[in-house]
């Protein structure tokens, strides 16, 4: 009965992991470029073996819950019309720095200019590409090949630079950190490739267009429901268990 309690106890973890995930992507559902997480549950097993490693006998020790790796499916594009909304339509990912250098990446969403003219997103932070837009500039162009020009007064042209994308082969080590921004840990910096939009295995870019989050209302409703059943399943075998050790506690000689 101690066993069970333990259990459990662990899927009551579990669960309520997975209902923090569902809550989680569903207060997203109109964050533009969010991708929804989803939780994986792994069973625990204890196993005894000898000298040689048979396994001699194993017990379940309950259920463990960890966070998979992010749905990276492309949410639906949106028209905006505004000149620095930019959605990649594909894979790939934009490099953004952070204060103090540190690379982080991004699907996109509503960038601006900084003070010295920068393209940035909209927190603030530069894209590494150092784009700089002239403070003159009338109407700014991006391709979909992923080309900065900027329509200055005069009606010249000039092309500023080209936005280049990063993709990862190990997309389990990309978390997402707020804010429309993801990052890589080492594995997947080392799976990292870059290449230029449009070429194979990168998406091109949308001007005037915002990735819609990928959350689909249905389907984490339907699983919030499931996972609520499943944590009251849990709580009860809890319950249960409370009553046979109060019985066995009761008895009497």
């Amino acid at each position: 009965m101690i066993d069970a309690l333990y259990i459990a106890e662990s899927g009551l973890d579990a669960k309520q992991k997975q209902l923090d995930a569902i809550a989680h992507n569903i207060a997203n559902v109109t964050t533009p470029g969010y991708k929804a997480s989803q939780i994986n549950f792994l069973t625990v097993v204890q196993e005894e073996r000898n000298n040689a490693g048979d396994i001699q006998s194993s017990q379940g020790l309950g259920v463990m819950g960890r966070q998979s790796a992010l749905d990276m499916t492309a949410g639906k594009m949106e028209q905006t019309g505004r000149a620095l909304d930019i959605a990649i339509n594909g894979a790939g990912f934009i490099e953004v720095e952070q204060v103090g250098g540190k690379l982080v990446y991004s699907r996109g969403g509503r960038l601006a200019t900084d003070s010295q003219g920068y393209l940035s997103t909209g927190n603030g932070l530069r894209l590494a590409a150092m784009l700089q837009i002239p403070p003159d500039a009338e109407n700014i162009i991006i391709s979909n090949d992923g080309v900065l020009s900027a329509k200055l007064s005069g009606n010249n042209t000039i092309e500023i630079g080209q936005i280049q994308l990063i993709n990862f082969t190990d997309m389990s080590a990309v978390k997402a950190i707020g804010n429309n921004l993801f990052e890589a840990d080492k594995s997947a910096l080392n799976s990292a490739y870059y290449g230029n939009v449009g070429e194979a295995g990168m998406g091109i870019v949308q001007q005037g267009m915002l990735e819609s989050s990928n959350v689909s209302m249905n389907q984490e409703m339907m699983n919030m429901m499931m996972a609520q059943r499943s944590y009251q399943l849990n709580a009860r075998l809890v319950q249960v268990s409370d009553q046979i050790l109060e019985t066995l506690n009761n008895l009497r000689r």
